[in-house]
């Protein structure tokens, strides 16, 4: 009897990932009215973040420690997001608005970090992926804080470029299943090799 083997859902949730920055980068950009934004949202409950945290739980089951981390994390990322525009942000007085928002973001900024750090043994463009991330979070972290306009401007345009690589990220894992070879090249960094042991005198 063949062995059943486990489809790998981490293309999923990169894809809802980029999918729902992409849309927020869009309007942060000020590429379109700002009085869109529920839209994102919506998708950003049902698919940013109720997909990441199912994927974050089946990474989980299969020992991933890295993607569980960082789909447990940017799923409620996605969900709290929600959370705010719908209910939390009214309940804050306006001015501490902007001061908690930027908590908020300067939070996961940290998170990022960290994976930013664990991704420097995967592949190139998950490195890049990340520190755009990061970037973004700083960035917008700032505007808010401290009222800059186009820093939030630049904080849209940098979620638009770090979504495409991970639109760019999830492809290569789809084709690359149904090819069965690399087709987009990701940049895999190769592991060391174990230092060899000193001979004994």
């Amino acid at each position: 009897m063949s062995e059943h083997k486990l489809a790998n859902p981490g293309p999923w949730a990169v894809l809802a990932f980029a999918t729902t920055s992409f849309m927020l980068g869009v309007y942060n950009a000020g590429l379109l009215p700002g009085g869109g934004v529920p839209i994102v949202v919506d998708v950003a409950l049902i698919f940013g973040g109720l997909m990441q945290i199912i994927v974050g739980i089946l990474e989980f089951t299969a020992g991933n420690t890295f993607t569980t981390a960082v789909f447990g994390s940017y799923g409620p990322f996605w969900v709290a997001f929600g959370g705010l525009e719908l209910f939390f942000a009214k309940m804050i007085p306006a001015a501490a608005l902007s001061s908690a928002i930027a908590l908020f973001l300067a939070m996961f900024g940290v998170l990022t970090f960290i994976f930013f750090i664990a991704s420097l043994k995967t592949d190139w463009v998950l490195i890049v992926i990340f520190a755009l991330i990061f970037l973004t979070f700083v960035a917008l972290t700032i505007a808010e804080a401290a009222g800059i306009g186009s820093l939030k401007v630049l904080g849209g345009w940098l979620t638009i470029i770090f979504a495409i690589l991970a639109w760019y990220h999830a492809a290569a894992g789809i084709i690359a299943f149904t090819w069965g070879r690399e087709v987009l090249p990701l940049g895999k960094i190769q592991p060391a090799a174990p230092a060899k042991k000193a001979a004994l005198a």
